[in-house]
């Protein structure tokens, strides 16, 4: 991958642009993307003058933001409404309150700091989605955290870009070790809820 990239990027910078663009777009827009790859190859190209550090920097904003917003706006639009039809156990009017109780309360600094928890922007951005958070607060907040988490990224890829391997290996270590947890309590939720849910129905049987 970073062969190929750099063989392109040789010859024609402006392609290089737009798949970086594609891939930090569909980072936050479907699950499994490696995102965060593509963004620790940009700022190593960036690091090595290969590409234009600004230019760069500005594209994987622009990629994340954008695929934010239309993971944001797709739950905006129907990720309600599609619960609320579908009537489901797990997702009750009282369940969907509290959701939007903790999301206004602290949706602000769940949208700025779920960019440092790779598995978590998707769901982050569905859920500030399914509440009703407002477009301007979810951008600016949203921007926020991708600035300061691709900021950092730039900066140790242009400090230390002579040991891309290096930072490569340990973030992807972290996105990896972050991911995990993240659905060992996503696992824990569910279970939690499916053993609630079976002992309701105990009980109104009994």
């Amino acid at each position: 991958m970073e062969a190929y990239f750099q063989a392109i990027a040789a010859n024609n910078n402006l392609l290089v642009y737009s798949i970086l663009f594609i891939f930090i777009f569909l980072e936050n827009t479907l699950p499994f993307i490696p995102g965060d790859g593509i963004l620790i190859l940009a700022a190593f190209l960036s690091g090595r003058g290969i590409l234009m550090p600004s230019v760069t920097f500005w594209i994987t904003i622009l990629g994340g933001a954008a695929g934010f917003l239309f993971a944001f706006a797709l739950s905006r639009r129907w990720g309600r409404a599609y619960c609320e039809h579908k009537n489901y156990r797990f997702m009750s009017a009282q369940r969907m309150a509290k959701i939007d109780h903790y999301f206004q309360r602290f949706g602000a600094w769940l949208l700025t700091f779920s960019r440092l928890l790779p598995g978590s922007r998707l769901l982050t951005a569905l859920t500030a989605g399914f509440s009703n958070i407002s477009y301007p607060k979810a951008l600016i907040f949203t921007t926020g955290g991708i600035v300061l988490w691709n900021g950092a990224i730039f900066t140790l890829g242009s400090i230390l870009s002579q040991h891309w391997t290096t930072i490569k290996l340990y973030l992807t270590s972290y996105n990896k070790l972050v991911t995990i947890i993240i659905i060992i309590i996503a696992g824990i939720i569910i279970l939690k809820l499916t053993l609630s849910r079976i002992q309701s129905e105990q009980t109104n049987n009994g």
